[in-house]
């Protein structure tokens, strides 16, 4: 299966090809693409969990028993596919030498890469599925099913891509399939908006990464990851307020992964993004997608961990963005908002466990939010289909009975997000928590623990205000009926609530299963018992060995779990640099924070229940009690009004001032010099005109006189030129006599 993985990305290339170049051409039915566009991930799907069956097998070097493959430096345990199907690794270049841009096409299939794309093509593929019932008989169902599939090979692209160049292709064409697919309803004018908005907010993180990729080229000579990560460790660790060359890379890849992944101050984009498609916001803006910036930042974690400012830095926006999007989810009414905030606030959790060195904890969150996340807007999607498209959770309520599978899945997905055992979302939560709690890479990290353990407690409470108002009190949308307007504006009249098809429910039924099992990989205890860290442990370098000696001592024990087998990337986890703790099994300590997690998760649940279902008057009466506190949120922070608003006037009156700049004195003096021009060219015409020209033309004159009386004597005859010489001599003669004739006329006549 490793010879073709080239296959896994390609077949959605494909399938998109086919349904968007012939869909509308060919008026293929709804079957037809949805066949091609749900079949082509199929197969990629089971190719990729036969490339994770065949590398664990045979490039693991945790089975001794079993051969693996090494690449040309050395490093066992990874596999780059090349045009062609051949294993290879390029040499990095000596650091600070020239090299040429030379860029290969090429795949590095690992164990992060592996979990990438399974989340990609199994999620993907139900989301697929989901969509075919979810926008059955919209005019563009082709269109919607091409870009998805569009979207699915660019983000196999980035996660697969073996250098900064394919993965940025990637990184790029996924930032498109959303502005397309945000979009994807032409005659909404919100979608319009929120697809520029989505566009322009990430090209800004965009500009930050695409300075970064130059100055890693610049430095390391390369852009191959496995190349980059040895070069690094050439240099000296960036302590705590050092500034150097490693953390201004960092920071460029940092600002792309805000962008992309929605963290302060970019962030703004994604909860607007929920103008599209409900499938396009579980898949793209939930699942994939605005994971990718701690995808990006997990496999360059050689880069970030050489700056621990870096580290505090991304730990610190991570745990503000998770802080203030949890409180600003706590007030929207609009049920897809509410999802968006929280996916915002799970993203800062990661990022707060990648800033605390926990890389393998913040991509188990991925894993586990990638499955709970997509199940609750999958779920919000059959709410909305089964309501006649009405977004309003005030406009709900009582909804159990109408939708029973829907409420079901969701509940297991509101269990799973809250943290609740044995549910995913507690094991992959905590596991951040605890290793925030416990890190060594810099001082304080118990006081990011504490705001992160408050956040625990707001998504319990806003999760369970979501189900209260969608599922459970009274029936409030006989109320409103006719207020509700589907995705296309249309108006509707009174409407009853329906179940989903089973072309949306059974998604719903399988995301809900792995919410609760997968987190079971991720069994706290060490890498002894958890079986995700022990897996992507190779792929996180340890800062403190160099790559010689980190693959010396690999070889020597690889099955020591505190001694990773260094992949392509470099090496693995050191319990030191990375805060882990150095022995197995579960301390008092961690067991202590897991009864206060899930607690505090129990406490917001109830606190929900009472307001929402028990009480429903009392949010009002609070909101009373507490507005300053509500306005903030219920403003969002007014983050949107100082970026859309303020930002915006003050970009133009930055634009305007340097119009003024550009017509007064640039254009000012390029006017200024033109008008000089065209004077001295009117002095200068004047002067060639009755100057020049008219001494040209006077002795042009005079020639063509002179050549007239010369021709006028030239006669040819002989007699003529006798008669002239005659005269001209008497006129020779009277001009020298005539003075002694006048003088002798003078004495004669005594005058």
């Amino acid at each position: 299966m490793l010879k073709l993985v080239w296959l896994i990305p390609v077949l959605p290339l494909l399938g998109f090809l086919f349904n968007f170049l012939l869909g509308r051409k060919l008026r293929l039915s709804e079957r037809a693409v949805t066949t091609v566009a749900c079949g082509v991930i199929l197969v990629s799907m089971l190719l990729t969990l036969g490339a994770f069956y065949e590398y664990h097998w045979t490039f693991n070097p945790a089975n001794e028993d079993k051969p693996y493959l090494t690449s040309n430096d050395g490093f066992p345990g990874a596999f780059t596919w090349l045009p062609g199907g051949a294993a290879h690794n390029t040499q990095g270049q000596q650091t600070g030498a020239v090299s040429n841009f030379n860029i290969e096409w090429s795949y590095q299939i690992d164990q992060l890469s592996l979990v990438m794309m399974f989340i990609v093509t199994f999620v993907g593929f139900w989301i697929h599925v989901f969509a075919t019932g979810y926008m059955r008989g919209d005019k563009g169902y082709y269109r919607f099913f091409a870009y998805l599939n569009l979207f699915m090979f660019m983000m196999l692209l980035l996660v697969m891509g073996s250098n900064f160049m394919i993965m940025f292709i990637g990184w790029e064409g996924v930032g498109l399939c959303s502005y397309l697919l945000i979009g994807y309803y032409f005659n909404k004018q919100e979608a319009a908006d929120a697809s520029k908005k989505a566009f322009v907010v990430n090209r800004i993180g965009d500009f930050g990464m695409v300075l970064a990729i130059a100055g890693v080229f610049a430095t390391f000579g390369t852009l191959q990851f496995h190349d980059v990560a040895n070069l690094s460790a050439a240099y000296p660790q960036e302590h705590l307020w050092q500034f150097g060359l490693m953390s201004w890379l960092a920071l460029g890849l940092f600002i792309g992964a805000t962008g992309k992944s929605a963290q302060i101050p970019l962030y703004i984009w994604l909860p607007d993004a929920m103008a599209g498609p409900t499938p396009v916001s579980a898949l793209i803006h939930a699942a994939t997608m605005v994971t990718a910036g701690v995808f990006m930042v997990t496999r360059t974690n050689f880069i970030f961990q050489r700056s621990v400012t870096m580290m505090m830095i991304v730990a610190l926006v991570g745990c503000l963005t998770a802080f203030i999007a949890a409180t600003i989810g706590i007030t929207q009414t609009d049920i897809k908002k509410v999802l968006a905030y929280s996916t915002v606030s799970q993203l800062g959790y990661m990022f707060m466990g990648a800033g605390v060195g926990a890389f393998v904890g913040a991509i188990f969150h991925v894993f586990t939010h990638a499955f709970f996340k997509a199940l609750l807007f999958l779920g919000s999607g059959s709410v909305i289909h089964g309501m006649h498209h009405e977004q309003e959770m005030p406009r709900m309520g009582g909804l159990k009975k109408y939708l029973p599978t829907t409420y079901k899945t969701m509940l297991m997905g509101w269990l799973a997000i809250c943290g609740i055992f044995p549910f995913a979302g507690f094991f992959s939560k905590d596991e951040i928590l605890w290793k925030t709690f416990s890190t060594r890479i810099f001082g304080g990290g118990w006081i990011l623990w504490v705001v992160g353990f408050i956040t625990a407690g707001m998504t319990a409470f806003y999760m369970t205000r979501l189900m209260g108002l969608t599922f459970w009190g009274k029936e409030r949308f006989r109320k409103s009926q006719g207020e509700g307007h589907d995705s296309h504006g249309d108006h509707h009249g009174p409407v009853e609530p329906h179940e989903s098809p089973r072309s949306m429910t059974v998604p719903l039924i399988v995301l809900a299963v792995g919410s609760v099992v997968v987190g079971w990989l991720g069994f706290p205890g060490g890498a002894k018992f958890n079986a995700f860290e022990r897996w992507l442990e190779p792929v996180i370098v340890d800062v403190n060995r160099t790559p010689a000696t980190r693959f010396h001592a690999a070889e020597a024990a690889p099955e020591a779990s505190s001694v990773s087998v260094p992949a392509e990337t470099g090496a693995g986890e050191s319990t030191a640099a990375h805060g882990e703790t150095a022995h197995e099994g579960i301390s008092g300590i961690e067991l202590l924070l897991m009864v206060l997690s899930v607690a505090i998760a129990a406490g917001g649940m109830y606190l929900g229940w009472v307001f929402y279902v028990k009480r429903p008057d009392l949010p009002k009466v609070w909101a009373a009690k507490l507005r300053p506190l509500y306005t903030l949120s219920f403003n969002k922070w007014y983050w949107d009004y100082l970026l859309d608003v303020k930002g915006v006037e003050a970009g133009k009156a930055l634009d305007n001032a340097l119009w003024d700049v550009d017509s007064q004195f640039v254009d000012g003096g390029v006017n200024g010099s033109a008008w000089v021009t065209r004077f001295w060219s009117a002095v200068t015409g004047w002067w060639d005109k009755w100057v020049i020209d008219l001494a040209v033309n006077a002795t042009g004159w005079i020639t063509r006189a002179g050549s007239f009386v010369l021709r006028t004597v030239q006669t040819g005859f002989w007699q003529n030129y006798v008669l002239m010489f005659a005269v001209g001599l008497f006129v020779i003669l009277i001009y020298y006599v005539y003075p002694a004739i006048s003088t002798t006329i003078k004495g004669f006549t005594g005058k």
